[in-house]
Formats: structure tokens, C-alpha cells, sequence
């Protein structure tokens, strides 16, 4: 399909027109969208009925009319009346940002939670614009027939109805699986297993660094999470237990962030998030290579903070150092790491920086583990730092580091508090 792409440039937007309609153009491209053009204004703020003045609005008419285009995306969430006239204006098919997003989503959702997560944010979305589109013009399931209407019931009020009992039946899935998603979260801190999960701007490389850590440490490659050089290339979040040093950790990778997301998704993927919410360290992944760096680690922080995880322990992962031209970047009074999953550049310390932060404090002793305590000695064994092992006549006799958490399943076994 061919497109033409709309911005504004206002005093109080983050990132210079330009850049925002490339990012606009590339999540175009996602759904193989052909951009043929782009028209911008600078505007003290959105025009309230068409976003646009009207001279540009006969502009961008013309372009539609002279290149066959089939879509108009504005670059920003347009509201129902805005959507409505600049359709009938143009004559053809208009979509914002937030829409396109959302169908992008809806595309690449593989797991049954995220696709009703998605599915839950678009007819939010639908919801208050059923009104303003076109007679006949569904939305909903690819588009419907007024041959189905009751009496006097026209498409609209059918598809408004729709949308209502689906948006109900979604809340009721949501809220089950995420009682189940809770459970869970709840069974891996009883087993005390950290977690230390992967966040950033979408396509800033926080599944490809995953998949490092898993083969760095050398892991099946089933373990492996899909990883692409495009925007929004897994919506799924991955957990993978992983180890270093006897310390187990849980590594989460979430999904990516993006400038402008809808707000109803925003909302939605909460919940998807809960794993940052309740990690025990955070690793924020920054494309170093990228010039709009700043203002992408703050959409990612406006995030965290809007999750209540500003306060959890974090670590800034420099990516795509050998692509950065900048060698002298440095994020002031935080922990920051210089990186790169393509030549392994500053893998080693941020292992080293996870073991710090997530390894549970150790006690030294000494132990003599009768030989019918299996299950103790399995436990030294897998968890334990062993720095002596000596078979003697009554059992086991171990000098080792263990968690001070498991320390109590021992303590009538260690020779120094039975000699005391």
C-alpha cells in the first residue's frame, strides 16, 4: 500500500520533526507500507479539527490525488473528530501513530497473553471513534456488511455493541491470566531466585544481549529468543534461568519501548511488565550508536517511573559500541557499562556487576554431612562454594561458602558451632 506521512513540530516536542517521521516511516515499513512522501507544519499546537492548517491540508489532498495513495498516517494520536474530517477532506483511508502501532502489535503478538493484551488496547482505542467513521466502514474483524443490522439499527451501533461485549470478555481473560502470571512470580521468589530483567527502547538490542549471555555461558540454543534488527521484532517477555558463578539469576527480556506509544497500550502491557515491577536488578540496553539517545532513555525512564521501578538497582548497558563514534559518552552517577553483543566488549563485567547485585550473601563454614543426608549434601553440591571435600568415616566432610539463606538446613551439622 502506498502512504504519505503527516507531522507537527511544536515547542514542546521531544524529538526534531525530522527524526520523528524516519521513526514514523520505519514503523510503516514493519507492515510493508511504501512511504512516498512526508509533509510537516510548525504549529503552536494541533489544529483541533483537522491537526494540520488547511493550506497544508490541500496539500497533502493534492499528493493523494497525484500518487494514488491508498493511507494518510498522522504522526500523532488524532482524536475522533480529527480523524473523521480529515477523511472526508482527503477521500481516503487516515490512520495515527497510535493506530499503526497498535496494528503493528497485533501483527507481531505470538503468545496468547499479549494478544489480548493488544487486542484489549485497539478496542479501547476503536471504541470512541465508531462514530465517526464512514457508513458501512468496519474496523472491526477486517470490516462487516450493514446486511447483518437489525431493525433500525444501523452499522455503527452494531460495531459500538460489538466492540463493548468484546472489550468485557477481554478484562475477564486478562485479569485470570494475570493472577496466573502473579503465581508465579510469587512461587520464584519463594525460591529465591533473583531476577534481573532487560529493558530499553525497541531495537536497542535487548534480546540479541540475551542470547549472548546464553551463549557466553554456554546454554542449549533452545534457550535462544528471537532477536531482529527491526522495531518491535518480539512482543513476547522471555524468561531464561540462567547462572554465573554457582548464582542463579532469572534473566527477563521485555518488550521495547517507543516514542508517542498509545496510552491504552501503555496501560495494557502494565501488567505484562509486572516482572520489572518485582526484579531485583535492571539492565536499561541503550543504542550508544544512536544520536537521539537522551530522549530515548528518557521515554524508557518516563516508563520505569510510571511502573514504580525507578527505585530498583540499575545498570546502563552502552550497546552497539563498536558502532558509537562518541567514545567519551558517559551517563553521570550510575553504573554504566561500555558494550557490544558483535565483538563481546564489556561482557565480563556486567556478569560481574549482575553477580554483585543479585548473589546472596555467603557464610563460611564447616560441615560434616552424614552420608544419609543425600538431600543435604545434593544441596552443597549444586549451591555451594565447595573449598574442601574429604570422605571420612561418619560422612562428608565439606568447607564451603553457602547462601546465608540456606544456611539454617546445616547449621546442626557444622563443627565449629558443635565444638563451641
Amino acid at each position: 500500500m502506498k502512504v504519505l506521512l503527516v507531522g507537527i513540530q511544536t515547542k514542546y516536542d521531544r524529538y526534531d520533526i525530522d527524526y520523528s517521521l524516519n521513526e514514523l516511516k520505519n514503523l510503516a515499513e514493519v507492515l510493508d507500507y511504501e512511504v512516498v512522501d512526508k509533509f510537516t507544519q510548525t504549529l503552536e499546537k494541533p489544529n483541533a479539527k483537522t491537526y494540520i492548517g488547511s493550506g497544508k491540508l490541500a496539500e497533502v489532498k493534492i499528493a493523494v490525488y497525484a500518487n494514488d495513495i491508498d493511507i494518510v498516517i498522522f504522526n500523532d494520536e488524532l482524536t475522533p473528530s480529527q480523524l473523521r474530517n480529515t477523511e472526508l477532506e482527503l477521500s481516503c483511508e487516515v490512520i495515527d501513530r497510535s493506530y499503526l502501532i497498535l496494528k503493528i502489535f497485533e501483527l507481531r503478538a505470538s503468545d496468547k497473553d499479549a494478544k489480548l493484551e493488544i487486542k484489549l488496547a485497539k478496542d479501547l482505542y476503536l471504541l470512541p471513534r465508531i462514530q465517526f467513521f464512514h457508513e458501512g466502514q468496519s474496523r472491526i474483524g477486517g470490516g462487516s456488511s450493514t446486511k447483518t443490522r437489525g431493525s433500525g439499527e444501523t452499522q455503527r451501533e452494531l460495531d459500538r455493541r460489538h466492540i463493548e461485549a468484546e472489550i468485557n470478555h477481554l478484562k475477564s481473560e486478562i485479569i485470570k491470566s494475570r493472577k496466573m502470571k502473579e503465581a508465579q512470580i510469587v512461587r520464584r521468589q519463594k525460591n529465591e531466585v533473583p531476577i534481573v530483567a532487560l529493558v530499553g527502547y525497541t531495537n536497542s538490542g535487548k534480546s540479541s544481549t540475551m542470547n549472548k549471555l546464553i551463549n557466553y555461558l554456554n546454554l542449549d540454543d533452545d534457550k535462544m529468543v528471537l532477536a531482529k534488527d527491526q522495531l518491535f521484532a518480539t512482543l513476547s517477555t522471555y524468561n531464561r534461568l540462567l547462572e554465573y558463578k554457582k548464582n542463579k539469576f532469572m534473566l527477563v527480556d521485555t518488550i521495547g519501548f517507543v516514542s508517542k506509544l498509545p496510552h491504552n497500550l501503555i496501560n495494557s502491557f502494565y501488567q505484562t511488565l509486572k516482572e520489572v515491577q518485582n526484579a531485583d536488578l535492571i539492565i536499561h540496553v541503550l543504542d550508544s550508536s544512536n544520536e537521539y539517545i537522551n530522549e530515548q532513555l528518557k521515554v524508557v525512564n518516563e516508563v520505569l517511573f510510571g511502573l514504580n521501578a525507578n527505585d530498583i538497582p540499575t545498570i546502563y548497558l552502552l550497546n552497539k559500541w563498536d558502532k558509537t563514534i562518541n567514545t567519551n559518552m558517559d551517563i553521570m552517577g550510575v553504573k554504566t557499562i561500555r558494550y557490544s553483543n558483535y565483538n563481546e566488549t564489556g561482557i565480563d563485567e556486567l556478569l560481574e556487576e549482575i553477580y554483585i547485585n543479585t548473589a546472596k550473601s555467603k557464610i563460611h563454614a564447616r560441615v560434616l554431612i552424614p552420608y544419609n543426608k543425600g538431600e543435604l549434601q545434593k544441596i552443597i553440591e549444586n549451591e555451594a562454594e565447595i573449598l574442601k571435600r574429604k570422605y571420612e568415616e561418619n560422612g562428608v566432610y565439606y568447607e564451603i561458602e553457602i547462601p546465608s539463606t540456606k544456611y539454617h538446613l546445616f547449621r546442626d551439622y557444622d563443627i565449629d558451632m558443635m565444638v563451641s
